[in-house]
């Protein structure tokens, strides 16, 4: 458990919830990548298997990213850097080095630019307009790369470089270029600048960061250890990329007060929420400017504008008026200061399933604020886990929200592949208050025939499988940012979006087909079985389609001299309206039934 300050956390979204976090100065929450691309000879090869080139590799990587980024946090500033051509547009300074797309936010029009180099790439173009070469200097990038990063006149809340490149020893032959390189990547650290290298080799080929980027990064031998072999992972370069650029950004901080005299601060994080759709804009449509709300009150008597302070709070209690200050309403409203009180400890079968209430949070050690935080944070996280306890909290997100009781359950940090894939601290779990949880008296004894019940129990095994919602992507979203990006990128085909929420019939039919025929035999079931087993999904995107029946040739007439009008549906009502040139009085059923007998004189 000493990883501690390794793991990142990705909150793109903010949290919408009712109870908003009290923010503390965590920053402008404006994060800034700079994508630094090798464009050596040696990274114009292709792999046996592949049709694109590592560099290609590399900008469909970038444009995934600059894509990822309009989705989730538009706001950002992206930009590339190319390093290693012949062609330089930084000046005689800094020489075989090509700044391709200055810090800004992304746009259609910075992702068609990347297309030419990740789906469209002419390499004849590239050697004419930008060529390549090894005589370059990684000081020289460097000290370039903290130049566009003072550019900026924004407030960034963090700044970052990914280094795409092969070499794991760039300058092996010049040790006087080398020592520079390490002593500006330390100068990049000093000046709040993280550095991230992406290695992309060919399979079976090694990146050794004992040569130079050890020393560049200030990584040890254990930290060396934790990397992933890069030809591994060189096929999921993406994912890759976007480990690189997860945000360590906590909603707020609070205090974790363990007596009167005794605090931990700690970092509140929301690891897991609902992603929703993007918010509608409004825009005037006849100059396409976005519009904007504004909420004015008025005096009914005398049509004045009233302003904030002409406005009270009032509540009418036995026929007299009782008004209230702003001062009294947020007195009313403050229950005590933000941050977490320990109540007590309690045994962790006292947490039920039903208590669930809402989504909690994940508690993370805050050492910046209070020194020595991590330290008994630890301790009290490695107790926790032995003794199998939790621990009882009263908590109050900001000023002017309520307390609630929370349990703080301890988690063990898991670790796959040499990648963290959970991490250690204190998941913060509502718990219900009395009026919360219904008591139903009433029990219902539903008579079972133990046959069907091992049948049932045979069949839920084999089609049981690891749940994980990373794996399941909501369809409609997917569909919906694809139609869009298509739109923004002036694409005539969209995405294919794959449902995968919908069942593999044809694994269930493998794994559990013959305890399903038993069940059809058994309860009589075979047709409705079948019927949903050759459902199809829509070619087109993947989302199942409910099938509905034709409109048959229905003769209105008869049904209306049989009294039968009642039952037909609106659309066949009016078309009938339509073809005998009847005009209607009101939209509603009742009003076309009525014209229709009128017309027909019943």
């Amino acid at each position: 458990m000493d990883n501690f300050d390794s793991f990142g956390f990705e909150n793109d979204f903010d949290d919408a919830g009712d109870e908003q976090f009290y923010f503390n100065n965590i920053g402008s929450h404006r994060d800034s990548t700079l994508f630094l691309v090798d464009c050596s000879p040696s990274m114009f090869v292709k792999p046996e298997t592949e049709e694109r080139t590592l560099f290609e590799k590399c900008m469909k990587a970038v444009q995934n990213m600059y894509q990822h980024k309009i989705y989730g946090s538009d706001k950002d500033l992206l930009g590339i850097v190319f390093f290693g051509t012949k062609e330089n547009n930084t000046g005689e300074d800094f020489p075989h080095i090509y700044s391709l797309q200055s810090l800004d936010q992304p746009s259609a029009e910075r992702i068609k630019e990347i297309e030419r180099f990740s789906s469209n790439f002419d390499f004849k173009y590239f050697r004419s307009e930008y060529g390549n070469s090894n005589e370059f200097s990684l000081d020289k990038v460097f000290w370039w790369c903290s130049n566009m990063f003072s550019s900026v006149t924004q407030k960034l809340d963090t700044r970052r470089i990914v280094l795409f490149t092969r070499k794991d020893q760039p300058h092996s032959e010049n040790k006087t270029l080398e020592k520079l390189a390490k002593n500006k990547a330390k100068d990049l650290y000093d000046i709040g600048i993280v550095l991230e290298v992406v290695p992309v080799v060919l399979m079976g080929e090694e990146f050794d960061y004992s040569k130079f980027y050890a020393d560049a990064l200030m990584l040890s031998e254990e930290d060396i250890k934790m990397l992933p072999d890069p030809s591994e992972n060189f096929e999921e370069l993406e994912k890759t990329v976007r480990s690189k650029d997860h945000k360590r950004r906590p909603y707020t901080h609070l205090k974790l007060n363990l007596s009167d005299d005794l605090a931990i601060s700690c970092s509140v994080f929301n690891l897991v929420r609902e992603c929703p759709k993007p918010s509608k804009i409004k825009l005037d449509k006849k100059t396409n400017v976005e519009t904007k709300t504004v909420t004015r009150r008025y005096n009914p008597d005398t049509g004045e504008i009233l302003f904030a302070s002409d406005t009270k709070l009032a509540l009418d209690i036995f026929d007299r008026r009782v008004t209230f200050e702003e001062d009294e309403i947020k007195s009313i409203k403050r229950f005590g200061n933000p941050g977490l009180k320990v109540l007590g400890f309690k045994d962790l079968k006292a947490i039920k399933p039903y208590m669930y209430i809402k989504p909690g949070h994940f508690l993370y050690p805050d050492e910046k604020s209070v020194q020595g935080s991590t330290t008994l944070f630890r301790a009290l996280l490695e107790k926790c886990l032995e003794k199998e306890k939790f621990i009882l909290c009263e908590i109050i997100t900001r000023v002017n929200t309520p307390p609630r009781l929370v349990a703080l359950c301890a988690q063990k940090e898991e670790i796959e592949n040499k990648i963290q894939t959970m991490p250690p601290g204190f998941q913060v779990l509502y718990l219900p208050f009395a009026d919360d949880i219904r008591q139903i008296d009433r029990v219902v004894k539903a008579k079972t025939n133990p046959e069907a019940v091992d049948l049932f129990t045979k069949c839920i095994t084999k089609l049981r499988f690891k749940y994980n919602p990373e794996n399941f992507k909501n369809p409609a979203l997917q569909k919906l940012w694809f139609e869009i990006e298509a739109i923004a990128l002036a694409r005539e085909e969209t995405e294919k979006v794959e449902d995968l929420t919908l069942p593999d019939n044809d694994r269930v039919e493998k794994r559990a087909g013959l305890f399903l025929d038993q069940i059809s035999r058994e309860f009589n079931l075979p047709d409705k079985l079948a019927s949903k087993s050759k459902r199809k999904n829509d070619d087109t995107h993947g989302i199942l389609v409910k099938k509905t029946k034709n409109n048959e040739n229905i003769d209105v007439a008869a049904e209306a001299k049989a009294g039968r009008l009642e039952k037909l549906t609106i659309p066949i009502l009016k078309e009938f309206m339509k073809e005998n040139k009847i005009n209607a009085k009101g939209t509603r059923k009742d009003d076309l039934i009525k014209e229709i007998k009128s017309y027909l004189n019943l």
